[in-house]
């Protein structure tokens, strides 16, 4: 099964977190009245739900499905899979994808163009995934 998704990095940020010290006596002179004190926080990205084709290559037909992965929490199929040859699955699965307001239409263009891409090396292949 073939799955195309795109990860994040956390990121590091430092800051600079001044400390009060209590009010110098006469005798303290020497100690400064406010120090620095450096404090490294991790932040890390929250990831955002991410939709994922899945796709079962076999000999006479390809599968394609549509899943929205939620980071933490798992998956959630969006779609059954559709076959093609059997049926025509892109057409299938932009209907799909139509028939969920939420999906911007620029990410709609990029799933369908990764569909087409992989029915395509499908096709070249014969359905052998050694083929080349």
């Amino acid at each position: 099964m073939l799955s195309m998704a795109s990860q994040c990095a956390p990121e590091a940020l430092t800051a600079e977190t001044p400390t009060d010290t209590p009010p110098s006596t006469e005798a303290e002179e020497s100690v400064p009245a406010q120090e620095t004190e450096k404090a490294e926080v991790l932040v890390k990205k929250v990831e955002k739900p991410r939709l994922v084709l899945k796709f079962i290559w076999m000999e006479k037909n390809i599968g394609l499905a549509l899943d929205q992965v939620i980071p933490g929490h798992g998956t959630v199929p969006l779609s059954p899979y559709f076959f093609w040859p059997r049926k025509d699955a892109w057409e299938e699965l932009k209907t799909t994808l139509e028939s969920k307001p939420w999906i911007s239409q620029k990410k709609m263009i990029i799933l369908l163009n990764q569909a087409t891409d992989i029915i395509n090396l499908w096709q070249q292949s014969g359905g052998n995934l050694t083929a080349q």
